[in-house]
């Protein structure tokens, strides 16, 4: 299994209102040549401050938006929230994952455990279509769906070891 980052539709649309918080502050320092050339030294300084502010605003929107992620492995699910948080849950201990609808109990992903408890990937949150207000958001359903697919490998490769191995496969 290929490892695979995933993440939410909220944090892909600001990793990219990041970029482009990045691009105005650089045209605004880039602004500052134009005051120096009429000769507004005072003016340009000043610009080119607050381009370079706005610049590090763009940068760390980016990162903290590029952080909130789930990644799926031949080990498990890992995730990380903009602020830090982290989880990991090794395959083994997973017996399904749901990928709630709008009207479903549930605000994310849910790995639904052997011992019968339930951890959400918080990184990949539900959230509402701008074009559907009654459906999920198409990058949650495709992260939800990705996080499935490799569960779902993983059970397969499990159970042909198993089959290979003398018959104790999965119960």
């Amino acid at each position: 299994m290929m490892p695979t980052t995933v993440r939410a539709g909220s944090s892909s649309s600001l990793m990219w209102a990041g970029a482009g918080v990045v691009f105005v502050g650089v045209m605004t320092t880039l602004y500052a040549v134009a005051l120096v050339v009429q000769g507004e030294l005072l003016g340009a300084v000043l610009t080119v401050l607050f381009g370079l502010l706005v610049i590090a605003a763009g940068a760390a929107l980016f990162l903290l938006a590029r952080r909130a992620s789930a990644r799926v492995d031949h080990r498990g699910v890992t995730w990380s929230t903009m602020l830090g948080a982290r989880g990991f849950v090794p395959w083994e201990q997973i017996h399904h994952v749901s990928v709630p609808g709008m009207g479903e109990p549930g605000d994310a992903v849910l790995l639904w455990l052997h011992d019968g408890s339930v951890v959400p990937v918080a990184p990949l949150r539900k959230t509402q279509s701008a074009d559907d207000c009654t459906g999920p958001h198409p990058w949650y359903l495709r992260a939800g769906s990705t996080v499935v697919r490799a569960h779902q490998q993983w059970l397969a490769a499990h159970a042909a070891r198993g089959r290979a191995g003398g018959g104790h496969g999965l119960s």
